[in-house]
């Protein structure tokens, strides 16, 4: 925490530095932009210009139709690969660099200074300007900290509603409505006194977040589920979607990964999977665990990343009977490691 809160101040030193110079950031959000993302660069962003530096949230595609209802979504600037603006640092949110950022990345490392936000699972030392911290319930809680800290300098507000609802969205969306295990007591600290200071109308935002749906969504759901198939004696769940079931529901592919956390809270499961096959032949894998299963180090394996409760990647060159396949064998000899570890202990 000590460590974090160091990180974030330095970060804060810098953008201080800037706007007495004019300078300008650029805030990256990773590609599949979800709640955390959005939330979390877009609050920067707002409490960076009130200080008077200029910041842009750069990202290379339209926000997913289920997180439309967000505000602040029309500062976003969609990046062209024509140009890409000058900016005197760069910042990484809600991943650790240019590796999740798609045609953007050549955006993102032509700034010489560049740094990170993000409270995934990261293996080697923090740079100066990394703010990384996988104890976080979110990246929407350590900005938080970083502009409550900004305000604290300043001495005046920084918060704003927009802020509020795009922090409480990142918050809510990345700790499962605070039920997952990555819900931390800070996180609802943050909570209380966001909806002490503004007027959110939080059973609105957690249906436009959870609840809200379609005939398609409903339907692709019942067909993702009617896949589901065991494998390691009945603890590892893996289902899948592929493009043929999407469009033949007309059903658009995001958010699909919340079914993962559901079909993980099948009776006895220790981890379940969600195969989801993209345009472009690719499979999206979503992890869930509920046992000793590091989700995180699995997904790791082929370059993903995550949490040990919660963690994707993507597969490639595969069939999804073959990805489905592999992984059941993979997943299988990570379980019974870590359950014959357990024991042992």
């Amino acid at each position: 925490m000590k460590q974090s809160r160091e990180a974030g101040n330095r970060l804060l030193e810098v953008a201080l530095d800037l706007a007495a110079d004019g300078g300008h950031i650029g805030l990256f959000p990773h590609e599949r932009l979800d709640a955390d993302a959005v939330g979390a660069a877009v609050s920067l962003a707002r409490a960076l210009r009130f200080q008077g530096c200029a910041s842009t949230v750069v990202v290379g595609e339209p926000v997913p139709e289920s997180l439309q209802h967000l505000p602040g979504l029309e500062e976003l600037l969609f990046y062209d690969s024509a140009s890409c603006p000058v900016f005197d640092l760069a910042l990484a949110i809600d991943c650790h660099g240019a590796d999740r950022l798609g045609a953007r990345a050549a955006c993102f490392l032509k700034t010489p200074l560049r740094g990170a936000i993000d409270h995934h699972v990261h293996e080697g030392e923090a740079g100066d300007l990394e703010l990384i911290d996988a104890g976080a319930s979110s990246t929407s809680e350590l900005v938080f900290g970083m502009i409550w800290d900004l305000e604290l300098y300043l001495g005046r507000p920084v918060f704003d509603s927009t802020m509020a609802v795009l922090l409480l969205a990142g918050a809510i969306t990345d700790t499962g409505r605070y039920s997952y295990s990555n819900t931390t007591p800070l996180a609802l600290r943050q909570a209380a006194a966001l909806l002490e200071r503004f007027d959110i109308d939080v059973s609105q935002l957690n249906y436009d977040l959870y609840e809200r749906t379609t005939v398609e969504r409903l339907q692709i759901k019942g067909d993702i589920l009617s896949t589901i198939r065991l494998a390691g004696r009945g603890r590892i769940l893996l289902a899948h979607a592929t493009r043929a079931m999407l469009d033949r529901r007309g059903a658009p592919d995001d958010e699909l990964s919340n079914l993962a956390s559901e079909i993980r809270a099948a009776e006895g499961a220790a981890a379940a999977f969600l195969l989801v096959e993209g345009e472009d032949g690719s499979i999206r894998v979503s992890i869930r665990s509920n046992s000793c299963f590091d989700a995180a180090a699995f997904a790791g394996r082929v370059g993903g990343g995550g949490h040990v409760r919660a963690a994707g990647m993507t597969l490639g060159d595969l069939t999804m009977e073959e990805a489905e396949t592999l992984l059941a064998r993979e997943a299988e000899a990570q379980l019974e490691d870590c359950l014959n570890e357990g024991a042992r202990e």
